[in-house]
Order: C-alpha cells, then sequence, then structure tokens
C-alpha cells in the first residue's frame, strides 16, 4: 500500500434506532469488528474511529460524520471505509456527490466492504443503483413509522417521549405520566402568578430571585446527571412553554408538530384544528378553567407606560361604539396617580376615528369593586334565582347561536349545489366549443377552489352545530367562584383576573355641567349580571379631563 503515515484511514460506523431493530448485524461493535479486520488484512495503517450511534441515514448533520469530514477537507485521510453504502448515507443525491466528486476531490479512497466498492478499482455501475434503493428504503420506512406513530397518536397515546415538566412517568406503566409534586407546586405557582397579572419576564424573576431549581436543573437531579452551571436563572420562554401546556389540565396533545417531508427535517407547527386532544389521560395540576384564563390573558398583553407603569384593568377595557380596546396613560405632570387613566385607542386626541371614552383608573377601580362586591352578595343571597335567571339566558343565547350557524350551513350547501350546476354548464360549453379551453380551465379551477372552501365551511359548521346541541352552561363555574371571594375588601389583580373577563365602556354624557361614564361588567363564564336592584349599572359624574 502507498499511504502517507501522517494521513489516517477513517473507519466510520453508523446506527440508526431502525437499524438496531434488524439485531446484532448492524451493531456498532459488528461494524467496528468487520472494519478492523478488512483494514488489518489490506494493509491499512494508523486507523481511526468515527461513530454516530442512533443517528438516522436520512441527514449528514451527524457528530461522527461531521468530524470525519473536517480530517477528509484537511487533507488528513488517506481512505475511509465503510461496512455498506448505506452505513455512510441514505440521503441518494448527497452520496452520488461524496463519491463523484468531495472524496476524489481530496484524494481520498472510498470503500464500502458489503457492496464491493473501491474508487481505488474505478466506478462501479451498482454502487448507483445500490444508492437508489438505499434512498427509497428510508423513504419507505418513515413511511411505515410515521403510519405506526400516526395509529398511536389516533389512539390517544403520548407520542412525546419525555413528559413535560411536572409530570414523570409511571414506574409501573411507561405509557402513562404521574405528577411530579415538587415540579408541580412550581407549575402551580407558575399559573396563579399569571393570573395575579404578572407577565412571563416578571414570573421568571421572581423564579430566580427565590432560588427556584429551573426545568433543566430539576431534571438532572432527577436523572444524576450534571447539574448545569445557572441552577436558578429562570427565563421568559421556560415560563411560556409551561403556561401554554395544554397537558397542564389532564389531557393529551397530539400531532402539535409535523415535518413536511422527509428530507426537510424543521418541525412546522400544526393548526388546532388538525391536533388530536385526548381528555383526561393523567392527573391534572392545573384546572381546565384557570387554564383557559389564562390563555385569555396571555391575549391581553399588559405593556407598561413610558413611565414604566401599568395597570390592573389593562387589556380588559373595551369601547362601546368602536369595539377597540382602552389603553392606560399616566400624568408625569402629576406627583400621584390620580389622573392616571384609560382612553379609546381609535380616539387619537380627538383626530381618530371614535369618541374619547375616558374614564380615571381610580373612578374604575371603585366602580368595579362596589359592582363585584353588589353582585356577589346578590348571588349569594339569591343563588337558586340566579342560577335558573342564567340558565334561561344561556339557552336563548345558544339558540339564537344555533339558529345562525344552521342558517350559514343550509347556505353553504345551497352554494354548492349551485357550484355543481355552474362547472357541468361550462363544460358543456366548453365541449360544444362556446368556452375555450384556457377559459374553462381557468373558471373549473376557481369554481371548484370554492366549492373546496365551502366543503371545509360546512365540515366546521356541522361539528360546531353538533357539539353546540349538548353543551351545558358554566353558572357552575361562576358559582365556585362566588364561594371562594366571601369578602373581597379591596381589589387586586388575581381577583379581577378570575372573575371579570371584560369591561366595556360608554361614551360619556354629559348632565347638569359634568359627565357620566357608563361601564358594564362581563363577570368569567356568565358575562353580563343584571341585579333588579337599581344597582345593575353604574354611572359616575366625571369631570372634564385635563
Amino acid at each position: 500500500m502507498n499511504q502517507q503515515p501522517e494521513k489516517i484511514t477513517a473507519l466510520y460506523c453508523r446506527l440508526s434506532q431502525d437499524d438496531a431493530l434488524d439485531g446484532e448485524s448492524n451493531s456498532i461493535t459488528n461494524q467496528k469488528t468487520l472494519l478492523s479486520k478488512y483494514a488489518a488484512e489490506h494493509g491499512f495503517r494508523n486507523i481511526q474511529f468515527f461513530v454516530d450511534d442512533g443517528y438516522s441515514g436520512t441527514s449528514f448533520q451527524r457528530p461522527g460524520f461531521q468530524e470525519m469530514m473536517k480530517y477528509v477537507e484537511d487533507y488528513s485521510v488517506s481512505a475511509v471505509i465503510v461496512k455498506d453504502l448505506s452505513r455512510l448515507g441514505r440521503e441518494y443525491s448527497y452520496m452520488g456527490r461524496l463519491q463523484d466528486f468531495i472524496f476524489p476531490a481530496y484524494d481520498v479512497r472510498f470503500i464500502a466492504i458489503n457492496d464491493d466498492v473501491d474508487s481505488a478499482k474505478g466506478e462501479n455501475d451498482f454502487a448507483v443503483f445500490k444508492n437508489v434503493f438505499n434512498d427509497y428504503y428510508a423513504k419507505d420506512t418513515s413511511k411505515k413509522i410515521r403510519a405506526v406513530v400516526k395509529m398511536r397518536g389516533e389512539a390517544g397515546e403520548h407520542l412525546a417521549s419525555n413528559p413535560p415538566y411536572g409530570y414523570v412517568k409511571d414506574p409501573q406503566d411507561k405509557k402513562k405520566w404521574i405528577v411530579d409534586e415538587e415540579a408541580a407546586k412550581v407549575v402551580r405557582r407558575i399559573f396563579n402568578l399569571c393570573i395575579a397579572g404578572k407577565g412571563p419576564m416578571q414570573i421568571a424573576k421572581i423564579l430566580t430571585a427565590d432560588k427556584v431549581l429551573t426545568v433543566t436543573a430539576h431534571h438532572a437531579r432527577q436523572k444524576g446527571w450534571a447539574m448545569p452551571e445557572n441552577l436558578y436563572r429562570w427565563n421568559t420562554n421556560a415560563v411560556l412553554r409551561i403556561l401554554e401546556r395544554r397537558e397542564y389540565t389532564g389531557c393529551t396533545v397530539n400531532f402539535k408538530t409535523y415535518t413536511k417531508s422527509l428530507k426537510f427535517k424543521k418541525r412546522m407547527e400544526n393548526p388546532v384544528e388538525n391536533q388530536k386532544i385526548f381528555e383526561d389521560t393523567q392527573p391534572a395540576i392545573i384546572e381546565k378553567v384557570q387554564w383557559e384564563r389564562v390563555q385569555e390573558l396571555r391575549k391581553n398583553k399588559r405593556r407598561p407606560t413610558k413611565t414604566g407603569r401599568t395597570s390592573m384593568f389593562s387589556g380588559l377595557l373595551y369601547c362601546a361604539d368602536c369595539g377597540a380596546k382602552l389603553y392606560f396613560c399616566t400624568c408625569n405632570t402629576y406627583k400621584d396617580d390620580s389622573q392616571n387613566h384609560f382612553v379609546c385607542s381609535n380616539y387619537k386626541s380627538n383626530t381618530g376615528s371614535c369618541k374619547i371614552h375616558y374614564i380615571r383608573e381610580q373612578v374604575l377601580y371603585r366602580i368595579v369593586l362596589e359592582t363585584i362586591q353588589r353582585t356577589l352578595i346578590y348571588v349569594r343571597m339569591f343563588r337558586k334565582d340566579f342560577k335558573l335567571e342564567m340558565l334561561a339566558q344561556d339557552e336563548e343565547s345558544r339558540k339564537a347561536e344555533l339558529a345562525e350557524k344552521q342558517k350559514a350551513l343550509s347556505g353553504a350547501r345551497k352554494r354548492m349545489e349551485n357550484l355543481d350546476k355552474i362547472i357541468q354548464h361550462i363544460y358543456e360549453d366548453n365541449v360544444l366549443g362556446k368556452l375555450s379551453d384556457s377559459r374553462y380551465l381557468k373558471l373549473s379551477r376557481q369554481y371548484e377552489k370554492e366549492q373546496t372552501e365551502i366543503e371545509q365551511l360546512a365540515s366546521v359548521l356541522e361539528r360546531e352545530i353538533e357539539a353546540q346541541a349538548g353543551q351545558v352552561s358554566d353558572v357552575n363555574e361562576f358559582l365556585k367562584l362566588v364561594d371562594k371571594y366571601l369578602d373581597i375588601p379591596e381589589l387586586d389583580a388575581a381577583i379581577l383576573n378570575e372573575l371579570v373577563s371584560k369591561i366595556v365602556v360608554h361614551s360619556p354624557v354629559r348632565e347638569n355641567g359634568r359627565k357620566q361614564v357608563q361601564i358594564d361588567l362581563y363577570f368569567t363564564y356568565v358575562g353580563q349580571i343584571r341585579i333588579p336592584l337599581k344597582i345593575g349599572r353604574e354611572s359616575l359624574n366625571e369631570s372634564e379631563p385635563a
């Protein structure tokens, strides 16, 4: 053999999880034995192993392979030897580049023992076919694995290899999750802090200050791994991921992401309607109603003003005329907070499309607190009558909504019938020569696209109508909150966010030289509550804004 002593002979081994199912023949140990024996028998010296254990051949972003290629590109490799072509890779186009261009450019001899490939002997026509077959094999295997994963996912099995923070695998049944109480306490605290008006960044700072182990540190301690450098430094993304995980309500969520193809590995987010949700598959850490409330609060992010101040009411106030949100304003000219106020975002100093809808924060606080206090007293005093009344209102609104959906579904079906007739008509015109082929193709595609969209809409409406037919009111959930808050001397963000879903501010009306501002309070789960006394809707004499 005519090798330069300073160059190495690279012996490359690879094993994927799928290959491991084939038995011992493809094991790393078996490959190393075969390659060592071949190198010794054929006079190859200065051997060095490069190994990728548990990596797919469809991607070349493998640590062992990448390390080997650095040696190749440094002209430090005389030969690369593998058991067979599939060990090097299963992606046809890049395998061709390696054999035909890259290895020859760096003067590297390539040998695949079991496939009788040796670049020193010239081109091997069989190698091209073998690479194509390996590529096909990878695609076929991927399809089969996806089919199995889909079947498991459709059956409600957990597809995630590891449970989310707050759960661990059940030692008695690895397919089930049980609560990790230490982590679950942190999860509950994070949700409670969010309900209390804290944003993800603020929550992360609180956990860091209180020296709570991070998710990574907690898992490392559990599994006996090396502990990370920063044991307590929580970041915003870690908090966000916890707040967004529906699994904490006790359900399984499958097919949250997908890949477009075998070769395009990037995970794409799947729309919620394409995900599969299975209820009550493990003990809940967070009540479903609390999780849903947090998602609503996350939509209404509280952004501080230029002065750095925020308000517990931010994100809850809406304009009665245009429906836009009211934003929080602070006054630098005042030492106290007496002139902090909310104004319609479409007002823009009388140059926008809406009226001012101005209300001071202190005034709003007093009205909301008094309204909540009186409402809770009324509900507790007349609990039975309140429940019957709310259930009747809910039934009426559901009937009205159901009627609208049924009307929309009827219209969709009628349009579908009309489109069938139109498509048939333009087809006949095309056959008779009244309509050109190009025009026919354009129109038929247009109508078929509309038909597909209407079919999808009709399918959604049918599902919603079916689901709504058996829907029950959330009055009982609201009554739980009433029992929870027996006495509310003061209002804070946690109480406000649990009890109130929306506050609508009407345009001020001038009476006797002063302004009266009416607000409508919408309670969580039940909406507006009209007390049959003169305390249903609050109004307030409000001075002109400065």
